[in-house]
């Protein structure tokens, strides 16, 4: 069911749903997103629609046997999500047994992708080098979650990085045209696939806008 209209906890006025290609930051978990958001005109207040249809707790395959509670802020600073390794600054799901944190959009990633033949599947760590990064771990020993296809693998905090960049860039209207061509410019046509449809799912953009700014990018 799609809710249009709906009331949250983390702000006075009522929330609908809206459909728009402009870039904003989820006034809840303070991470970047396109396309379908929450949100209220009046107070220019956003939210991710795993923010705002938040869980009380959830499970997820990684953690077998472990439950994740919805929490407003981290336990303690310095927290960072165990799935994009990016900083844990509002609402979160966190598992006290195993001490791990989740944003809400990484907690709800897909297992299994499937976008023009090519299908990816998620991984809670990289097995070969980045496709991005071209490393298999992101600090220390750390390596996070990723994204793998026949032939290529992508951190989950790499894509994220670059939409964040990008994001960042056009906001301040900074953007170039082809920085994400420049980006991942040794990437054939499955490394595009892959790389535009994970820019979807990360910035909670089902409708493919962000997928199709891509493939416009890599035509050029």
């Amino acid at each position: 069911m799609i809710y249009t209209d709906i009331k949250s906890f983390s702000h006075d006025h009522n929330l609908k749903l809206l459909y728009d290609k402009t870039p904003y930051r989820c006034d809840a978990c303070k991470e970047p997103g396109w396309g379908p958001r929450y949100r209220c005109e009046e107070s220019n207040y956003d939210l991710h629609k795993e923010c705002a249809l938040y869980s009380s707790s959830m499970s997820h395959p990684f953690y077998k046997n472990r439950s994740f509670k919805f929490l407003e802020s981290p336990i303690t600073n310095n927290r960072y999500c165990n799935a994009c390794e990016r900083d844990i600054l509002g609402y979160v799901y966190h598992c006290y047994a195993t001490g791990h944190d989740l944003h809400p959009l990484c907690a709800n990633l897909p297992c299994t992708l499937q976008a023009d033949g090519v299908e990816l599947r998620l991984h809670d760590k990289l097995s070969s080098k980045c496709g991005k990064c071209r490393t298999r771990t992101l600090w220390g020993n750390v390596r996070g979650w990723s994204y793998k296809s026949t032939g290529y693998e992508f951190h989950v905090s790499c894509v994220k990085k670059i939409a964040v960049e990008n994001w960042a860039k056009s906001y301040f209207g900074e953007a170039e045209t082809n920085d994400l061509a420049i980006e991942i410019a040794n990437c054939w046509k499955i490394a595009k696939v892959v790389v535009s449809v994970l820019f979807s799912i990360l910035t909670g953009d089902p409708t493919g806008i962000t997928a199709c700014l891509i493939g416009s990018l890599f035509s050029q």
